[in-house]
């Protein structure tokens, strides 16, 4: 390398004859690649003159301000704006270095005059205290080493601190819509052309009797009601007045929980050891007056640095006691007996006759107050503890990580039908218990690597899972054991490079899954996804664009733990529906193949200044070989069945702290999401299978329809589309099957609105379903009792002429009644169908608009602690809007996940009103 002390010379001759009036130059000049070159030729387009760069693309070179320089033959330009002396140049050029004094021990002991320690522990004379020094204190250990040399370790100053909070509040309860009954006819039918009163005894069971105004109670001794019989009223006699039995009650539960966190910090404020602990307890309390549950939880947790580890430490308990449980539809059998009770008899006169049988209105029916009686407290129990423990730890790009978590669950069902209930004349008792024994282990090792702008990240993840599970039936001494062992070996790669301009991401990996129940083990389930975000887009500051696209491979089987007990539906018709008792589980989980997922995902968001935001995603997931419930040989088993493919369209868009005021700001949030699930393919013999529901009326899986959809019986049309009548003047139904209804929304839109002023908020939710259909088979068996408003309203109609056409081709033009009292009770508009009539005609629209939650909520200063106190009131499901006839459309059957588009007395959802109050301290 040439060096500056070559030029030393000339630029001392130049001094010497005091050229201070001379200006220079002096930098490093690049080339076209912005890279310093080597013996490039400077010139001075003002002077002439020219310097030649070193070999660190350095030169000295005569210039004046506003010069002009150019070099690599005039393809770079420079003007000069700076220029100093030569001398300080070159004196800026040479490191400057002081002389450093040359000591040792035998000068030092020359020039120093001893001094005495009087602290020294090598004189026995003295001795250390606290009083010795101010900062003694801070002294935790004197060790010595040797001669007078000591170690000392400093003693941290640490600070305990002690914080929490306690929650409580409390809900009032009361149920949303529900059908509309009639509140006219009495229990009852027509007999030789007249209507006629007949009492429980009779063990009638429809609802066309007379009028409830022209008759009257004799208030003579009778078993099943206080007031007497009815009998048809005289003048001079009050006139009879309708029951009203309806189970739902107005009722209250409550929530407290008590959290306290204590820690301790060092002196530089890290905290080195957190332990907290978690009480809570909750009343959940139906609208059913009588059930309940109440649940009990606690928590404790420890976070702890040890020797430059990370740890934490993990213990859960919950348990919950109910009087019952929904699992044998004990709620939703209630519920269809109280509306199907006629006006004419009281439920809440008393559950038992003097003979201590049930007393009901008909021995084909029940008293709900009869079914909610029970001699244990609580017929359900399930108690869950949970162990974790996680160790981690980083060594500057490595990264460690170790979880550990071990959980049991037990739950007990006891499910009692006492005797004389209808279909358990003799009564009826099971006791049903699992037990789940689950554990799980995961190992994470991820590796960083940071070169400049780019980031790669190497991660692997292996994952061991053990579950068991022990299912008892004790009614038949049924016992069902399940034990699964399964894998996931997961590898990662993730790549980000950070450029002022945009920020880009990649990751891809592969995963194996390997389990002992599975026929197949898979290795290799890709996925890859990335992302380009693009910051300042059109020039806007604080925007950025975000372009997403994901491929995702996976592979599962059905949770050991679920229970498939209540496919048993489709074992009976609605009208038997009192025979539903689940008492069967899935044979086994094994020899099964694995279900396959493919998903795929494309979308962007737009942010601009964390203020206002859109995004779009597109998604499609393909499931392959999944797994369904069948009865096999009177048995439930699992197969692989079908191939569907999942896909929607969700968009987001929001905006955040609007300030329309002083102290007052708007916040909002709408999001919309449209899916389907199409059935691509069925295995062979399975096609139009049963997945929920009734013999009658179900959801099937079929291929090229929607997973799902409904299906049931329909009224007969010829090849134009015209309904055919019979020679009766009424539509004729349709001894087979179709499919009449599809449960999937057109869309789902949902919003948020958060209002802020000063220390209150207001929050409203709500949301919009459009589209998707039901069958409302609580509306069709209301009918066929005579109990439905509409069968009240309209069994008067006479003379009707239904719109359609004979077999023959010819116009309809016979009139009929709706229920004429010379014909059998089984004859008329509402009973000739059957139990559920002709489903196709209780198809209805499940559109809603309902308002979820709307909360309105302040937080208080007390004393010295800010923002302690918080004070919210809440109302939620306040408003409901429905296009169908009857309980919510978003409640499921028998509350099944399977079971939404199918309303057999769906439990109607609950509207409530509360306050939570919260303090922390």
């Amino acid at each position: 390398m040439k060096k500056i002390y070559l030029f030393l010379p000339l630029f001392a001759a130049q001094l010497m004859f005091a050229q201070n009036s001379q200006q220079y130059y002096s930098g490093i000049f690049l080339d076209k690649d912005k890279k310093p070159k080597a013996f490039i030729k400077v010139f001075n387009k003002n002077t002439g003159i020219y310097e030649e760069t070193d070999e660190e693309g350095f030169a000295i070179i005569q210039a004046q301000k506003y010069d002009t320089l150019v070099w690599n033959n005039g393809k770079n330009i420079q003007v000069v704006y700076g220029v100093q002396e030569l001398k300080y140049i070159l004196e800026n050029r040479i490191p400057k270095k002081s002389v450093s004094a040359i000591r040792s021990k035998d000068y030092d002991s020359l020039i120093v005059k001893p001094r005495s320690d009087e602290y020294s522990i090598s004189k026995p004379d003295y001795y250390l205290s606290k009083n010795s020094d101010s900062y003694f204190v801070k002294i935790r250990k004197l060790k010595q080493k040797n001669g007078d040399t000591l170690k000392i370790k400093k003693q941290e100053q640490n600070k305990l601190i002690i914080n929490g909070s306690f929650n409580t509040s409390f809900e009032v309860r009361n149920r949303n819509a529900i059908p509309q009954t009639q509140n006219r006819y009495v229990q009852g039918r027509s007999q030789s052309g007249n209507l006629i009163w007949r009492g429980p005894e009779t063990n009638e069971i429809f609802s066309y009797g007379p009028d409830i105004s022209t008759l009257a109670y004799n208030f003579q001794p009778y078993d099943y009601d206080i007031n007497g019989q009815l009998v048809p009223l005289l003048s001079g006699m009050p006139s009879a007045k309708p029951y009203n039995n309806s189970l739902f009650s107005t009722t209250v539960g409550f929530h407290n929980q008590l959290q306290i966190n204590a820690f301790i910090k060092s002196e530089d404020y890290n905290e080195k050891v957190r332990f907290s602990m978690d009480f809570g307890q909750h009343k959940n309390q139906t609208y059913f007056i009588s059930q309940y549950d109440i649940n009990n939880t606690f928590k404790a947790k420890v976070n702890a640095n040890v020797l430059k580890f990370k740890v934490q430490a993990l213990f859960d308990f919950d348990e919950t006691k109910a009087t019952n449980t929904n699992r044998i539809a004990l709620f939703n059998r209630a519920y269809q007996e109280s509306l199907l009770t006629p006006i004419s008899f009281s439920n809440n006169q008393g559950s038992f006759l003097a003979n201590g049988q049930q007393r009901t209105y008909s021995q084909l029916g029940d008293n709900p107050e009869f079914l909610f009686v029970q001699n244990n407290k609580y017929n359900f129990l399930s108690n869950q503890r949970k162990y974790s423990f996680n160790l981690s730890r980083r060594w500057d790009d490595f990264t460690f990580e170790i979880n550990q978590s071990y959980e049991n669950i037990f739950f007990r069902n006891i499910d009692i039908y006492k005797s004389s209930t209808n279909g358990f004349p003799n009564g009826l008792i099971n006791e049903r218990q699992q037990n789940n024994g689950l554990y799980n282990a995961s190992i994470l090792v991820g590796y960083t690597l940071d070169p400049n702008d780019f980031t790669h990240v190497f991660r692997f993840n292996s994952i061991f899972n053990d579950r068991q599970t022990d299912i008892s039936h004790h009614l038949q001494n049924l016992k069902y054991n399940y034990q699964r062992t399964s894998q996931d070996y997961i590898f990662n790669y993730d790549l980000q490079y950070n450029d002022s301009g945009f920020v880009a991401g990649l990751n891809l990996g592969n995963s194996f899954y390997i389990s002992n129940t599975s026929k197949n083990n898979k290795y290799w389930l890709p996925k890859a996804s990335a992302f380009i975000d693009f910051k300042d887009v059109f020039a806007w500051s604080g925007t950025n664009l975000k372009i997403l696209g994901a491929y995702t491979q996976m592979s599962s089987e059905p949770d050991i733990t679920r229970s498939f007990s209540s496919y048993a539906t489709t074992l009976v018709t609605a009208q038997n529906s009192f025979q539903y008792l689940p008492l069967q589980e899935a044979e086994s989980f094994k020899n099964l193949s694995t279900i396959d997922f493919a998903e795929s995902k494309v979308g962007f968001s737009f942010n601009y200044r964390q203020k206002v935001s859109f995004g779009v995603d597109y998604f499609q997931k393909k499931i392959i070989n999944d797994i369904f419930p069948v009865f096999d040989n009177s048995k439930i088993s699992l197969k692989n069945l079908a191939d569907h493919t999942y896909k929607g369209l969700e968009l987001n868009a929001s905006y955040r702290n609007l300030r329309i005021g002083q102290n007052f700001m708007f916040s909002n949030k709408a999001s919309f999401y449209k899916y389907r699930d199409v059935v691509d393919k069925v295995v062979s013999g399975y096609n139009n299978l049963a997945l929920s529901g009734f013999q009658d009326v179900y959801k099937t899986l079929s291929e090229d329809q929607v997973l799902g959809a409904v299906v049931g019986n329909y009224y007969e049309t010829n090849n134009a589309g015209q309904t055919i009548i019979d020679d009766f003047g009424f539509p004729v139904a349709s001894n087979s099957k179709k499919i009449i209804a599809d449960p999937t929304p057109d869309f789902v839109m949902k919003f948020t609105h958060t209002f802020n002023y000063k220390m209150f908020t207001l929050d409203v939710n709500w949301e919009w379903k459009k589209g998707g259909q039901l069958w409302n088979g609580t509306q069709a068996v209301l009918d066929y009792y005579g109990r439905s408003k509409t069968s009240g309203d309209d069994r008067n109609l006479k003379n009707y002429v239904f719109s359609g056409v004979h077999a023959n081709g010819n116009v309809n033009q016979i009139p009929v009644d709706f229920y004429d009292p010379n014909l059998s009770v089984f004859e008329n508009r509402w009973t000739r169908y059957g139990f559920t009539g002709v489903a196709e005609s209780y198809v209805q629209n499940a559109d809603y608009v309902r308002i979820n939650s709307v909360s309105l909520g302040a937080k208080f200063d007390v004393g010295n602690f800010r923002r302690s106190l918080g004070v919210s009131l809440f109302v939620n499901n306040i408003m409901l809007w429905q296009a169908n006839s009857g309980a919510d459309p978003s409640q499921n059957f028998y509350d099944l996940d399977s079971g939404r588009g199918l309303d057999f007395f769906n439990l109607p959802s609950y509207k409530s009103f509360g306050c939570m109050v919260s303090f922390q301290f």
